[in-house]
């Protein structure tokens, strides 16, 4: 029988984005330039500065901030959804601050050591240094997946908000979503709103035991001319 090269197929390396990954993990740790250390809370803002999320060193939520205005900037349909990832943005600071000060220097600060990926190098150093990076990036994720799965999980299912603004969707014990109703969310003032999604996420087991929803030594972002315009695409 005759070789022919038709059938030949190619190994192919599949290897990630590392300048992406490397990106978000910078956005992470050095959001504006200024370097997070670890603390006793962490915090996200979404895009517009409209919506604020605290949750602890232990990925707790500890204050949701509404500011009053936020019609003017995030659609009603989609208010749940900027809330929801806000919070995943928060937790992945609170993971990735904790992770990079960890007594394993050798994989916390691996992505700062990196040679840089020069590609006037010699094919080889250059691979090389593509390597390290993805075995740096992909240890740094290892290690978050395995502290996400060591959290011990909440009830699964939905867990329905008390004023019914919204519900909360767990996937296998961990929060997989956010959705609101959109018929009442624009009726409802950030006063109101920002209570309801903290004892939702109490209610799942996901919140901090000392932030009830009444505490009043925090309060939303004010809205002033520092914050920039910006507007959620409907």
């Amino acid at each position: 029988m005759a070789f022919s090269l038709d059938r030949v197929v190619l190994a192919q390396l599949d290897m990630p984005d590392v300048a992406a990954v490397d990106a978000r993990l910078n956005e992470l740790l050095q959001p504006g330039g200024e370097r997070v250390e670890p603390a006793a809370e962490y915090e996200a803002r979404d895009a517009s500065g409209t919506i604020r999320v605290v949750v602890d060193a232990h990925r707790k939520l500890v204050d949701v901030g509404i500011q009053p205005s936020w019609e003017a900037r995030i659609p009603a349909a989609q208010l749940a959804g900027v809330l929801f990832q806000t919070y995943v943005t928060a937790i992945q600071r609170a993971m990735v601050v904790e992770l990079a000060n960890t007594r394993q220097p050798a994989v916390a600060h691996a992505a700062e050591g990196l040679p840089l990926l020069d590609e006037s190098l010699p094919q080889e150093e250059w691979m090389a240094a593509v390597r390290a990076r993805v075995d740096a990036v992909d240890a740094l994720l290892a290690d978050i997946h395995r502290l996400d799965a060591s959290r011990t999980p909440p009830a699964g299912g939905e867990v329905g908000s008390p004023r019914g603004f919204f519900v909360l969707h767990l996937r296998g014990g961990s929060p997989a979503g956010l959705t609101g109703s959109v018929d009442v969310l624009p009726s409802a003032g950030a006063d109101r709103l920002r209570p309801d999604v903290l004892e939702v996420f109490a209610s799942a087991g996901l919140a901090a035991p000392a932030a009830p929803a009444s505490r009043s030594t925090r309060r939303p972002p004010e809205d002033d001319e520092d914050v920039f315009e910006f507007r959620y695409d409907v």
